[in-house]
Order: C-alpha cells, then structure tokens, then sequence
C-alpha cells in the first residue's frame, strides 16, 4: 500500500460498501438478492425488469460513486458548483451543447419498458450511493457534498456525453478548419487526402466536384472572423475534455464455427479507452425470469454493451461514421439572430442557464439555438460568426439497441432492437450457439442536403443542412459471411463487409459507401487500418483450429505493421551523422514487435513521430500541431487527425514526392538523428536505456485526482512499463507531439465468448470493478490483464453461489 493510500485509510478510512446481509431500500417491488464474487462482480437475482435495473444501478452506485458523480455533473454542467471555477468552463461548454436538455426532450420519446429500464436505474444509483454505502465515498469527504439524485433524463443525458466524448468526426472538422485558416487549401489537400477524396468522389451528391469543394473553402476562408470564434470553441472544447478523457479506437471479430477447434464460433472483444481508475466498464451478471445476461456495462448505463444472454454474444468497436456536423453561423448585430439562405435573420431560442460556481457567484449563460442546434463557440464581441453544432445523438428520438439484446434469440431479432439508437456509432459483432456470425453497424447518420461534413459548412448556404437519416435497413450488416470471419479495427465499413464478404473493394479508399444509394454517405474518417489488417491477415492464417486462446494472443500482439512498410526504405539509407547510424545499428535488428523493453521500438517511435512534425510543419507551418492532436482540441488523448498521421506517413516515405523536403532521405536521416539525441537527453547516454516501455509508462488516472499531487498516487494505480503503439492490435496510444507522455489509450477490458460453451467466458479489467482506492476491488484484476490472463465470471446459479463471497438482499423499504 502506497503512503498516501495509507495516510487516507488512517484519516477517512476504508467506506466499504455494505455487500452482506439484508437492507432496506426505496425502489424494489420485491426481494433482489446481490451475490458478489471473489473480483467483486454482483450477480443479481430479480423477479422483474425494473428490478434488475434497480439493481445494477445500486451496484454501480455503490462501487463507483465518484466516478458517476462526474460524468452528471458534466452532463448536467454542474461540476463548478462542486469543484469551483477551474470547472466553470466545462460548465458553460456542456450547457451551450445541452446533453441534459437532449436528454428531457428524447425521454418521452422512448418505449415504456426502455423508460421503465432508466427510471429503476436512476433510482438504484440513489440508493446505492447513500443506503449501500456506510459514509459518503472518499470524494465527497475529501471536496464536500453529497452523491448527486439522478433521474431517467440524467442516464441519457450521460449516454449523449459518452457520444460526443468518444470517438466522431467533430473534432477533425474542427482540425481541419483550422489549417485551412492557418495555411490554405493546399495545406489541408496535402496533410489530409480525405479531403480531396470525399469531394472527388462521385458518390457523394452528383453536384458536389472539385470546383464546388473549392468554392466552398474560399467561401470559409474569406472571412476574418470565423479564426477568432474557432479559437475560443477550441479553448473551450479542451476544458471539457480535460475533465472526461477521451479515448478512440478498439478491435473486435467473430469467427465462424469451421474456422474453430469446437466447431462453435468465437467472438472476441477489447475496446479502447482512456486509462482511467476506476475504468470505464463495469462487470455484471443479472438474471430475471424472463432472461439473463453477462458483461460489461459503460458505468452510468444500465445495459450490457459487450456481453452474452447464454444464447448469443456481441461485442462493440466504435463505428466512427460521421453523426454530427458544425456549421458557420452568421448573426445578426444583437447577436439574438442568424442568417438563413434567403438572406433573411431568423431568430435563435435563448436559453438561459444559471451556474452555480462553489465559492462565488451564480454565473447566467445565454444559449442559443439556430435551425441547426446549439451555438457552441462562446459569445464574442464584434464577432459575428459563431459555430452551431448538429448532432444525432442531440435528437428527441427512441433510444433501444442493448436494452433489447438480452432477449434475443436471432440474429434479426438483436440487430432490429437498433433500428432505434441515435447515440455513440458502434460496429456490432455477433455469434449464437446455433452457429450463426454476423455484423452490424449501427448509429444514425444524417442524409445531408449539400456538403458531406467534412468541414463546417456556411449555415446560409441555400443547401445547408439534414434531410432526415439513413435507413437502418440500409446500414452495412453482414450474416454469415462467405469468408468465415468478421473483424473490425475502426476502418472504413466498407472495407469490413468486403473483407467478410471476400469481395474487391470499391470506391475511393479513403470512404465508405458500402453499397448504399449514392446520397448515403457514412462518413470518410476513420482511424489507419494497421489493427484492422494485422487482425485479419492472423485470422486468415487460421483456417481452421482457433481456440478462445489463440484469440486472446491476438489481443496481446505488438507487431508493427507500419515498420514492415518502412523498413527497407528506412535501412536503405547511408547516413552521415553519427546519431543516425546508431539509430540504424538498432533497427537493423529489430523484428518490429513494440516490446515493452526493446530499444529500437523506442528509436522506432521517435522517429516516425519526429517526420510527421517535420510533414505537418513542412505544409502547414502556422496551424502544423492540429494534425497532431496538439492544439487544443486534441492536447487530452489526440483526435481522429492525428490517428491518421503514421500511414499518411508511410505513403509519403515510399513516395517521395516532390513539394515537401529538399531531399527525402536527408530530411529522415536527421529524423534519426533526432530520435537518437532525444533519447540520449530523456532516457541515458546509450541505448541499454532506451526501453520503448520505460520512457513511455502506462498510468490509470482518477477522473477528478488524477493529477494531483498528492491525491494522485492515492487514487491512481501505475505508472507501469508498457508496450505496443498506437498501431498494434494491442492498443497503447502513442502522441505525436511527445512520445514520452504517457498512454492515452489502452484495452481497459478484453474478453472472449466461445459459444460452445459461453459458461467459460473470460473478461479482464485494467484495474477493478471498485473506484474506492481502498477496496480489496480497486485493481484487483490490473495484475492479470497486464500480464494477458483473465477472469471467467460465473453463470451457473449453483457456480454463482458457490463462487459468492458475499451476499445482500435488498428488500422492498
């Protein structure tokens, strides 16, 4: 035990929460029993839906208190009135966007049983968080208050936070706008083909060509304005990521029953987020007459994202189709209207919202609200162009999808529940017993009237705007696919249902069309297809004999992809400089695995990220560190841009074009050089200290704590060495801009679902199901995943009970 959790245990103690015995509450209409096993896991008995709602709630409350109490106060932006005014700014941000405004609008919108699903919810936390705990969590001892009511509206509130916070297309917009104001087009053309793909693309609108892409660049350029009011947004955007990190990426795949030693598929999963303590998911098993599940919830849902119902399995990566849109409003001189395409001012809805601010006074912020949504860049005097943001996961309609899967006998039977789920985009893997495989993408996508979203679009153009969304039964999905398998990596969909299929693909490769009408356009940024490859040229080594541990390897696996590329142009070179020989002397030998203690994988890392600064500044010298994730938007975890940069990269190396360097070869060998004098200066005088996984740790970061000096070390666990990049199937989020920093993106859970017997399941945890730092379940499983084992948690009910190392009955108070 560290000296500060020590020091807290002597001063506040531990506050466990109470897991044995019997306690009355307000919410259930009849007994629930709460069994908890040896890694904490509840496995909750209940006669009915609202119950089983009720329950995972009490738990997550109990367990994770101070973690959900950050996410309502960032959903509801109230965390000033908590924290103080270091909040104040996140406030107003999570005001202008309005999660908890949404969210009101969209409840009465949702089936009864969904609305029945959050209110018990909502009402499970409550409890959990006061009756199931015998003193306030540590955070509220340590900065003041009490757990926070929540209520139905709150639960989707939170959901829409999670689908702006996780990976989308707002901030590379937001990116791209500003090179394009820093440098100009060409800067933008040159650091982001996207672009020039999207609007070269046929599929897109048949008026939409190259002139009308330049033409509507021009038209953003032109004014002086729109710079100062990105600035601002930007400034603000990062406050508010700075309070919930981000995180980006996952891999997923399924594989069919005859590529299998038992005959019986399995589904693999390690989604790909910010290293937080506690983590992001939570682990839970629920069991009602009506059906029962297992798997890992987002703390502040109800549902089971990954998990299995003992009939079928699904797992989710983030689906990165484009759902939100920012465009260029101009207003009128009182700033109170904005201008539409017949040149008339209409007038916004004002919404005002008063902040509490802890220890000053109340702060009233004026919201506006345009045609297109919520104004989000901040007032601005003499400036009269603003940003307003559109949003699926901003609109009043039902939300479904993993409410229904429980229940689920098909695969038509799950996939139909999402027809309704206008919130985080997912690319959906799926297996049954009955051995059927198959994939979904789901999440609304605007049809647009003009424009594809790649940049913000002038709200007075006379075809700004949406059109409704596409079709669900239009969205890519595949069932059975010819190829055996299903694998996705966050690359483009189309390039996932080619691949099940085994078909060429088509199109530009820079977008994803799937076959749909030429008007669906799905979006074009997704994250390099290393993962995504890697994974699949594995599963295709396999023709048949996988085995749930073969799978888990794959979770593990650290080759480098982007060095295979690079190598022999890299090794070709006949350097002068001393640094780059050494440099060389060690990639020579390398066999391109991202070990935690190699040398070369750190020489390896520096390199790659010193030429893209040298890239990025070589076309955009004034606006170079947004193509890196290191202005503004960006500086917490990076953005979908910089996700980009290594295979943008590799084409250049093998290219080497004209119009950027004076010499290619010169410009990597002082690249080298480079790499070799950082690690001299940050690691030692030779390479014996140069361990990739040494200069570059892993740490797990409290939500509230995590960088406070003494409260820190209390709540975090690590740092740790740690392997792998941004580009291995095992994910390690390496920034451009410092290589050194640490990770920003890790697999906070991994498991396996063999369906021939979903009894033996694994799932693993970087760190506990706990938030409490003083809890035998605070991060208890950190251990196994570091090393690559995992926990099966118990199915059976006569498993389950003997597994129990704690029992609560919750009685109807």
């Amino acid at each position: 035990m560290s000296t500060t959790r020590f020091l807290m245990r002597l001063l506040l103690g531990k506050r466990l929460p109470i897991t044995d015995g019997e306690l009355r509450v307000r919410g259930p209409r009849a007994a629930i029993t709460v069994r908890r096993d040896k890694f904490g896991v509840p496995h909750i008995d209940a006669r009915s839906l609202e119950d089983a709602a009720f329950a995972v709630g009490f738990c997550q409350g109990q367990d994770r208190a101070g973690q959900l109490e950050v996410m309502w106060r960032l959903a509801r932006g109230r965390m000033a009135e908590w924290v103080g005014p270091v909040a104040l700014i996140a406030d107003r941000v999570a005001r202008r966007i309005g999660f908890r405004r949404s969210a009101e609008a969209r409840l009465p919108t949702c089936a009864p049983e969904v609305r029945a699903t959050l209110e018990a919810f909502a009402l499970g936390v409550n409890a959990g968080a006061t009756a199931g705990l015998p003193k306030k969590p540590h955070e509220f001892a340590i900065v003041g208050g009490e757990p926070s009511a929540w209520d139905a509206a709150d639960v989707l509130a939170v959901l829409s936070l999670q689908s702006f916070m996780l990976p989308s297309n707002w901030d590379v917009e937001l990116a791209r706008l500003r090179i394009l104001l820093g440098d100009g087009p060409e800067a933008l053309r040159a650091l982001d083909p996207a672009v020039c793909s999207a609007y070269q693309s046929a599929s897109v609108r048949e008026n939409e060509g190259e002139n009308r892409a330049s033409g509507l660049l021009s038209h953003t350029l032109t004014p002086s304005h729109p710079h100062t009011a990105l600035d601002a947004l930007l400034a603000d955007l990062a406050a508010l990521q700075a309070h919930l990190p981000r995180g980006g990426g996952s891999n997923n795949w399924v594989v069919s029953g005859a590529r299998t030693a038992s005959g019986k598929p399995i589904l693999a999963n390690d989604p790909h987020l910010a290293p937080t303590c506690p983590p992001p998911w939570y682990l839970q098993h629920v069991r009602t007459p009506d059906w029962e599940v297992t798997g890992a919830a987002l703390a502040g849902t109800p549902v089971v994202s990954i998990g299995h119902n003992g009939f079928c399995a699904w797992g989710v990566t983030a689906g990165l189709i484009d759902n939100s849109d920012f465009f260029l409003e101009t207003l009128s001189t009182d700033g109170r209207s904005s201008r539409e395409a017949d040149g008339s001012f209409k007038p916004c809805e004002v919404v005002r919202e008063t902040i509490r601010v802890k220890g000053q006074p109340d702060v009233v912020e004026e919201v506006l609200v345009t045609a297109r949504g919520p104004v989000l860049s901040p007032a601005i005097k003499d400036v009269p162009v603003a940003l307003s943001l559109s949003a699926t996961w901003l609109a009043a309609r039902p939300v479904d999808g993993f409410f229904g899967a429980p229940a689920a006998r098909s695969f038509e039977q799950f996939r139909a529940h999402f027809a309704h789920w206008p919130a985080l985009p997912l690319n959906v893997v799926y297996a049954d017993t009955e051995g059927n495989i198959g994939y979904q993408l789901v999440g609304e996508v605007p049809v647009r009237t003009g424009g594809n979203g790649m940049l913000p679009r002038p709200a007075d153009l006379s075809d700004s705007g949406w059109n409704g969304v596409v079709p669900f039964d239009r969205m890519p999905h595949l069932a059975n696919p010819e190829a055996g398998f299903v694998a996705t990596a966050n690359d483009p969909p189309q390039w996932i249902v080619s691949s099940g299929q085994r078909a060429e693909k088509t199109g530009d490769a820079g977008s994803a069309h799937c076959s749909l009408p030429t008007d669906c356009w799905l979006g074009a940024d997704y994250i390099d297809d290393y993962r995504a490859r890697r994974i699949r040229e594995e599963l295709a080594r396999r023709p048949d004999g996988l085995t749930p541990a073969d799978c888990t390897a794959l979770q593990l696996d650290i080759q480098s992809l982007p060095w295979r590329e690079m190598r022999d142009i890299v090794l070709s070179l006949v350097p002068e400089s001393a640094e780059a020989r050494e440099a060389l002397r060690l990639l020579a030998d390398w066999d391109g695995r991202v070990e935690a203690d190699s040398p070369a994988a750190a020489v390896f890392q520096f390199f790659v990220a010193q030429m893209c600064v040298r890239v990025a500044r070589a076309k955009a010298p004034t606006a170079w560190p947004f193509a890196l994730g290191a202005g503004r938007v960006g500086v917490v975890g990076g953005n979908l841009f910089a996700d980009r940069r290594v295979a943008h990269l590799s084409r250049l190396l093998v290219e080497q074009p004209s119009g950027w360097f004076a010499s290619w070869p010169s410009e990597m060998e002082a690249a080298l050089a480079h790499a070799v004098r950082e690690l001299r200066k940050r690691g030692g005088p030779s390479s014996a200290y140069w361990a990739w996984g040494h200069l570059r740790m892993l740490r797990l970061e409290h939500p509230l704590f995590g960088n406070h000096k003494w409260l820190g070390p209390a709540f975090n666990r690590g740092p740790v060495p740690w392997g792998g990049d941004s580009n291995t199937v095992s994910q390690a989020g390496v920034k451009l801009s410092d290589p050194t920093e640490f990770t920003h993106n890790i697999a906070n859970l991994r498991c396996v679902f063999d369906l021939a017997d979903l009894a033996k399941s694994t799932f693993v945890l970087a760190g506990g199901q706990s938030g409490n730092p003083l809890s035998p379940h605070h991060a208890d499983q950190f251990e196994l995943w570091r090393v690559g084992e995992s926990v099966v948690v118990p199915w059976a009910q006569e498993e389950v009970i003997r597994a129990a190392t704690a029992t609560l009955r919750l009685l109807p108070g």
